[in-house]
């Protein structure tokens, strides 16, 4: 929503503001790898050092969402309970196993970007101009 504001006062301009080309890596390749080496390991530890799950999901979701520094103030606030649901059904699909983690998490991780990405007004070129 921050972004629609801006862009439609006319405070943006596109030129070398925002590099939204690399669109579908961030809808098909970043969640993926987000998922393998940045939730399992984190969460793993968290898991085996029988943190409560609690602080985890608190901790996991503010950590990930302050990793995604390209979203300003109000970005963060708008998108912090999409990561505490995401770290919640990691959570949850590793008391049935590791490999429904895994994968349920990088198919909500892949359309949540997806839907990032495409309700961003940065990705559509001459959309207000």
């Amino acid at each position: 929503m921050p972004e629609w504001a801006m862009v439609s006062d006319g405070r943006v301009h596109r030129n070398g503001l925002v590099d939204y080309s690399m669109g579908l890596g961030a809808i098909f390749l970043a969640p993926i790898l987000e998922t393998i080496f940045i939730f399992v390991p984190i969460l793993e530890l968290c898991r085996y050092c029988k943190v409560k799950p609690i602080w985890t999901i608190l901790g996991f979701a503010l950590f990930f969402e302050l990793l995604h520094t390209q979203r300003g103030f109000w970005g963060h606030l708008i998108l912090f309970p999409t990561m505490i649901s995401m770290t919640v059904l990691y959570l949850s699909m590793r008391e049935k196993s590791f490999l429904h983690a895994l994968l349920f998490t990088g198919a909500v991780h892949e359309f949540y970007n997806f839907t990032v990405v495409m309700a961003s007004p940065m990705t559509y070129d001459k959309f207000f101009y």
